[in-house]
């Protein structure tokens, strides 16, 4: 793990192996350190770059922006000499992914969304309102750690009953719940957003993974997106909820291994 310092903050990042670069954004409410270790064995393959967004981990404070994410990504491509990439945005990071590369095509050569978090002020749904007011009460009412807690086991819960946060271990819980921070610096920079009357000029190769057993969020937030790029090739891992990792790693890195197809 490596500092950088970039446009005025500082990022946490593991940059390993060798071959053509892969760099992971995660999204809200999960961490970088954790994202390093589960995509490890991709290292044989690429240079694998991950980096905590500012807010978590060892990276300084969030900027409460969701553009400043997006800028801080473009930054700590160039400051790596990484580009042109494979991109790949989880959760609300596809949507710092997908602002990126319609503002800055030159840095990737294939995108990869993973149970993409986008334009969500047209997928909400009760359950996740419910989530989000809920946590927030808890962490007013309690502690941030609750609150958090709370958000967490509704966006790993799985249609069929339990969530993705129970099955993790308890050290990967403590990692979580000691991002809640950033979790909730997430949540009050509003939902992230991405016109998608932009999404036309991506000219680079499209995967969209999505989990089935996610919440309805998510499952209609990878609706919209298969609707607005009729040309993404569409991966549904039918046994993986949002905590994917968890639930499906080895299909998620078989998967990731191939982007873009051929590579």
């Amino acid at each position: 793990m490596k500092l950088l310092e970039v446009n005025g903050g500082r990022l946490a990042c593991w940059d390993s192996g060798r071959g053509g670069p892969l760099v992971f954004i995660h999204g809200m409410a999960t961490a970088g350190e954790l994202w390093a270790a589960d995509l490890e064995p991709l290292a044989a393959d690429h240079r694998l770059i991950v980096y905590e967004r500012r807010g978590y981990g060892r990276s300084s404070a969030s900027p409460r922006n969701w553009q400043a994410h997006r800028d801080d990504a473009a930054a700590l491509i160039d400051a790596l000499d990484a580009k042109p990439a494979v991109l790949v945005g989880y959760s609300a990071g596809a949507s710092i992914a997908l602002d990126l590369i319609t503002s800055r095509p030159d840095v990737a050569t294939s995108l990869v969304l993973v149970d993409p978090a986008v334009n969500l002020k047209h997928c909400l749904t009760p359950g996740f309102l419910k989530a989000i007011i809920g946590a927030r009460l808890l962490r007013a009412l309690r502690n941030e750690r609750l609150g958090a807690e709370y958000w967490l086991r509704y966006v790993t819960s799985y249609s069929t009953g339990g969530t993705g946060f129970d099955r993790s271990s308890p050290k990967r819980r403590e990692t979580l719940l000691a991002n809640a921070s950033g979790i909730f610096a997430d949540s009050a920079s509003g939902l992230p957003y991405v016109e998608e009357n932009r999404l036309a000029a991506i000219q680079v190769p499209i995967t969209l993974i999505e989990a089935k057993l996610s919440p309805p969020f998510l499952r209609r937030s990878c609706a919209r997106l298969r609707a607005a790029l009729p040309q993404v090739r569409v991966f549904t891992i039918a046994n993986a909820g949002h905590h994917i990792a968890v639930d499906a790693r080895d299909e998620l890195l078989a998967i990731l291994r191939e982007s873009p197809p051929g590579a």
